[in-house]
């Protein structure tokens, strides 16, 4: 015997037909409605930047999400994002020797790569970026530093993310 959570969007008239067929059905043993507080209402969505404060929803889907030593990694970069609150200063972010060597590999290639694949306006960031002193080899680029350089030349700011976010997520915080 099987347990199996379905989640579904349709009406309230379907949704009751859809129940009403499954029970009536031999091939299942019982047909269980979780919740059966259905609502109309629009969904939350931030209406301030401090909101967003709200949006940690985290995928589990993500390739190292299995690996142990990644995830303790993990756990103590999200517990500083978890932390963080609208307006206060973006925190830093002590990296190990291990993962500014492994940014070091990856800026190395992006920058073999770039003249050949990059489109001029990637390139010019680029390189303002590496002219600001924000993006060099040896080091991975803190946010605060990064959240600087996009408000000064876009108006754009970042902020501390706990991991993965859902797309719903995502989409919200760049109405800010």
């Amino acid at each position: 015997q099987f347990d199996a959570l379905v989640k579904v969007s349709m009406t309230r008239v379907n949704l009751l037909q859809l129940i009403r067929s499954l029970r009536q059905s031999t091939s299942f043993a019982g047909v269980n409605l979780l919740s059966d507080n259905i609502s109309n209402k629009t969904p939350w969505f931030p209406r301030h930047a401090s909101d967003l404060d709200n949006c940690n929803h985290l995928m589990t889907n993500h390739p190292g999400f299995a690996d142990k030593e990644y995830r303790a990694r993990r756990k103590d970069i999200a517990e500083i994002a978890f932390a963080y609150k609208y307006g206060d200063p973006i925190p830093s972010i002590t990296y190990t020797e291990s993962e500014n060597a492994t940014w070091q590999r990856v800026f190395n290639t992006v920058v073999d790569l770039m003249p050949k694949h990059a489109c001029k306006e990637y390139k010019a960031a680029f390189g303002k970026l590496q002219a600001a002193d924000i993006f060099v080899p040896h080091r991975i680029p803190q946010l605060d530093d990064v959240s600087n350089f996009l408000r000064k030349h876009t108006g754009f700011t970042l902020r501390p993310a706990a991991g993965l976010l859902t797309a719903r997520d995502f989409l919200a915080s760049l109405a800010f």
